[in-house]
């Protein structure tokens, strides 16, 4: 897919407003391209990173006298004619990253109009070449509504074709206002050629990211919402506590239900006051303080987007809400409620002593006001976490919106993790992960594990005694369960954060010690599981094969999943360093270009719905 030159900026951008069509000549500097008319300047600079990656980035600037209106914004990539498919993924409750390939006949478009940025669809696509068998993966980081469309275009003559990837802020009833000398930051997007059509590369995203974006840390966190939800006592979750800190839980969250009046504290969401009458009865302090005694770190749920249209703060500053789907929504382009909801955030942190804090965000809205695809918006909420951020640098925050409706890579800059969806089935969350893992870092999104033991239970016929069982939800509640094996479950833990969100004293002793040791394991290898990259080696029905390793390829893990298996024996074949001798799991030792050439056998008969594992080190490591 050969890139065509650029000479005038309609062929690099798709800015128009009040000036009309911004058509003027692209200058090229090494790599800064501008261009400028008698309105506006635009500069974007395109930078290549390790492994072929490149961003593009810019800025457009009002150099005229008087306030200009843009009405289109966004960034244009072009390509010669041929034919094509492309990927996108579709993102909706308890289906989060749910992708598929179209064919290029005309044009295939993905948006999203929604204040929450991935909400119904991804900002993510792959443009393949069925001719050259290679695509360009293109990921668009931009802090408003925006939208993405690749179109096989007419160009003159009989079979004359271009193909253009458009990307950037969404166009509908668009009409930003820049003042004289405002300058603001063009939609970032990250582009990098693709050669396997399995993973897409997705590696090179996350070498990428993991320099660009470090993590604080890859931790073990306890979250209350699936042990009760909001239906708990001081006791209950003071016996919870006693248990995480036995695993070594580092975060002690306590999710939503903490605040309002009585059982109907969504009523109360605005206001964030205690709920003196329900839950802790005020004693919310008391059980921060508790928690920290037991050497773990405290943390709360908050949706500082939000409010019911009921609560005291509505209907005492009406101007700084708006209408939502599901309720009111906070103005952060209005200063003062944003100054508001940093307060009142700061002061909850301060109250509890609070070093973690979960930012949800459940109200949709697919209609700004201001007509600017809710930049202005954006620009309030991102100083919002920045500055929270910035009195509190030790403060872990993790992301959730329903899941995984605010899940883009431009968030890795405001979060730590995200909460990837409300269904922690292991068997859903493994699919919705290894497709998430094509345009995020395995480090940045959390699993939970949500599972209870069947003691004495028979699990085959003609067996006598009774065994443990593992049971762990199918949804987004205890509404529907289905059995798991541990293996399986402590495959679906690896990668990022590992979340633990159950009641722990349902677990037998024997479930109670697996999960310890995992985690001691996991403890160990934190700093592998901190900065490694993922390649997906195998994706069909019934097995997912994932390896991680790190930058050098002086370590490496596969993780064999298998579904409804069909076969006897399972070869995967690992990538590795060809020059280096790995010791494995067993402590045999075997080169990499022997196990690249020969692969591993896995003994798959009648093993569904089991995790295999298998570590190489480079040897004298």
């Amino acid at each position: 897919m050969k890139r065509m030159c650029f000479e005038s900026a309609e062929e690099f951008w798709n800015i128009k407003g009040s000036f009309g069509l911004f058509d003027a000549p692209v200058q090229r500097d090494g790599d800064l391209f501008t261009a400028q008319n008698d309105s506006v300047l635009v500069k974007t600079e395109v930078k290549e990173y390790e492994n072929g990656v490149f961003v593009r980035t810019g800025t457009v600037k009002n150099i005229a006298n008087e306030a200009v209106d843009i009405t289109a914004l966004s960034l244009k990539f072009c390509f010669d004619g041929g034919e094509y498919e492309v990927y996108s993924q579709y993102n909706g409750w308890q289906n989060e990253s749910l992708g598929a390939w179209q064919p290029l006949v005309t044009s295939v478009s993905a948006l999203c109009d929604n204040i929450r940025n991935t909400d119904s669809a991804t900002p993510f696509m792959v443009l393949w070449s069925n001719q050259t068998q290679r695509g360009t993966a293109f990921h668009l980081n931009t802090y408003s509504a925006w939208e993405m469309q690749i179109n096989r275009k007419y160009a003159g003559g009989c079979d004359g074709a271009v193909v253009t990837a458009n990307m950037g802020v969404l166009a509908e009833d668009f009409c930003l206002k820049l003042a004289p000398n405002e300058e603001i930051e063009l939609p970032e997007v990250i582009f990098y050629t693709v050669f396997n059509k399995v993973d897409l590369d997705c590696w090179k995203l996350h070498g990428y990211l993991n320099e660009a974006y470090p993590r604080k840390t890859v931790p073990v966190i306890y979250n209350s919402w699936m042990y009760k939800f909001d239906r708990f006592t001081f006791d209950d979750i003071k016996a919870q506590a006693d248990r995480a800190k036995e695993l070594g839980v580092e975060y002690f969250v306590i999710d939503a239900g903490w605040f309002g009046k009585g059982t109907k504290w969504h009523l109360d969401r605005g206001d964030w006051q205690e709920n003196l009458s329900f839950g802790f009865k005020g004693r919310m302090t008391e059980m921060a303080d508790y928690v920290r005694s037991l050497g773990m770190k405290f943390g709360f749920w908050l949706e500082p987007e939000s409010a019911s249209d009921l609560a005291e703060i509505v209907a005492k500053h009406p101007d700084w809400y708006f209408k939502g789907f599901g309720g009111m929504l906070l103005d952060f382009a209005n200063e003062e409620a944003a100054e508001h909801i940093f307060n009142k955030a700061c002061e909850l942190i301060d109250r509890f002593g609070a070093e973690f804090v979960k930012f949800d965000f459940n109200v949709a809205c697919a209609y700004d006001k201001d007509r600017t695809a809710f930049i202005r918006y954006y620009q309030g909420h991102k100083r919002f976490i920045e500055r929270i951020k910035e009195r509190y640098p030790d403060l872990y925050i993790s992301n959730c919106a329903s899941g995984g409706m605010r899940m883009a890579i431009r968030d890795g800059k405001l979060y730590e993790s995200y909460w990837q969806s409300d269904n922690q089935s292991p068997y859903f969350g493994t699919r919705m992960f290894k497709d998430s893992i094509k345009r995020l870092p395995p480090q940045w999104i959390e699993a939970w594990a949500t599972y209870r033991s069947l003691e004495k239970f028979k699990p085959v016929y003609g067996s006598d005694d009774g065994a443990d069982k593992l049971l762990s939800c199918s949804d987004a509640t205890w509404d529907l369960v289905f059995g798991v094996r541990q293996s399986y479950m402590e495959a679906f833990l690896k990668g990022g954060p590992v979340g633990l969100s159950c009641d722990l004293s349902a677990l037998s002793e024997k479930a109670f010690l697996d999960l310890r040791n995992f985690i001691e394991n996991f403890k160990k290898n934190r700093d592998f599981w901190q900065n490694c990259a993922c390649r997906i080696l195998a994706d069909t029905e019934t097995v997912l094969v994932l390896e991680y390793f790190n930058k050098d390829l002086s370590e490496a893990e596969i993780v064999v999943y298998t579904h409804k298996v069909i076969q006897k024996n399972l070869c995967v074949y690992p990538v590795l360093d060809k020059t280096c001798t790995y010791r494995l799991s067993d402590g045999s030792m075997r080169t990499g270009a022997e196990l690249m050439q020969s692969g591993l056998n896995y003994d798959t008969k009648d093993r569904n719905f089991t995790a295999y594992f298998e570590t190489f080190e480079k040897a004298g490591k």
